[in-house]
């Protein structure tokens, strides 16, 4: 970043000045009484009087002068006023909350997902923003949960959403949706029931993609924990092969149920096997900085995707 020295302005000399004596220098400017601009500051006459005293002394003019029951500005004051007036107003703009036309926002929402959630959620999303905000655009990223949180963290992208088993304590975290797992394989290979435990998710190979960008995934410590392991017979960042490869060898894909049905819908070979024990879930989260939970795209944004999890994913 370059940094311009602006050696015409007057730092310590502006440092005198707060905002509490313009705005009173701005109030007693356009009352012209010091009785109105303590009702109007809500500040008793005293007080009042004390501030133009010192606007007084640190401009090196009177401003006001007393005359009958009024006072009269100088020609110094009447100059100041209308810049004054504009300087206040374009601070009140620039500083108060603004509300934001989502409809009229051009933006791009920089976000973290892994490819099946990608699959999942994206459509909608988009969807979402071509009706109701088409300026807004999306730029998707794969990253391990570690990476994300801390892509976080750095302000690198706007929000993250997958599964975090240890999200860090500096982030918010809204819950998007629970999901078992189930097993997908081409019926022309194998022969499986509608519910299978443990034994059976192991004595096939593996199609194996990460939802979570982690190598071990949620099912190999599920395995762990009946003393079995998986054979992984492939590794796929996505999840348009992995269909395509069910229905050339005997294997099988173990997937979030909210995930698989996605895949099945679209590839009558494909058949869903549900695994068998409800401890074996996901929680899918999203993930985003505490700057951001005034900002109206996040806000907007988190109220699609909740809206997309609770309608098309619950399973």
């Amino acid at each position: 970043m370059k940094y311009i020295e602006m050696n015409d302005i007057d730092a310590l000399w502006l440092r005198r000045l707060d905002l509490n004596s313009l705005v009173a220098l701005h109030t007693l400017l356009t009352t012209r009484s010091v009785s109105l601009s303590a009702q109007r500051l809500c500040l008793g006459q005293p007080a009042v009087s004390h501030l133009l005293k010192q606007l007084r002394t640190q401009l090196q003019d009177p401003l006001l002068y007393r005359q009958g029951q009024g006072m009269l500005p100088t020609p110094f004051a009447e100059a100041l006023l209308p810049a004054l007036e504009a300087w206040l107003r374009a601070g009140e703009q620039m500083l108060r909350q603004r509300q934001v036309d989502i409809a009229t926002l051009e933006s791009t929402l920089k976000l973290a997902m892994p490819d099946p959630l990608e699959a999942a959620l994206l459509p909608g999303l988009l969807q979402a923003f071509r009706q109701q905000a088409p300026g807004l655009s999306v730029d998707v990223v794969a990253l391990s949960a570690a990476q994300a949180q801390a892509a976080l963290e750095a302000a690198q992208i706007d929000c993250a959403i997958g599964y975090f088993p240890q999200p860090s304590p500096r982030l918010e975290r809204q819950s998007l949706l629970h999901s078992g797992f189930t097993c997908l394989y081409h019926r022309q290979h194998l022969q499986l029931p509608a519910v299978v435990d443990a034994q059976t998710v192991a004595a096939w190979p593996h199609v194996f993609t990460s939802y979570t960008g982690e190598p071990l995934g949620l099912v190999d410590h599920y395995l762990q924990l009946h003393g079995l392991r998986r054979h992984i017979l492939a590794r796929t960042a996505s999840l348009l092969a992995i269909p395509r490869i069910l229905s050339t060898v005997p294997a099988m894909a173990v997937l979030p149920t909210a995930i698989s049905a996605l895949i099945s819908q679209h590839h009558p070979g494909i058949q869903a096997a549900r695994i068998d024990d409800p401890s074996l879930r996901i929680e899918v989260e999203m993930l985003w900085h505490p700057r951001l939970n005034k900002d109206p795209l996040h806000q907007f944004v988190k109220q699609v995707l909740e809206q997309l999890c609770a309608q098309s994913l619950q399973p």
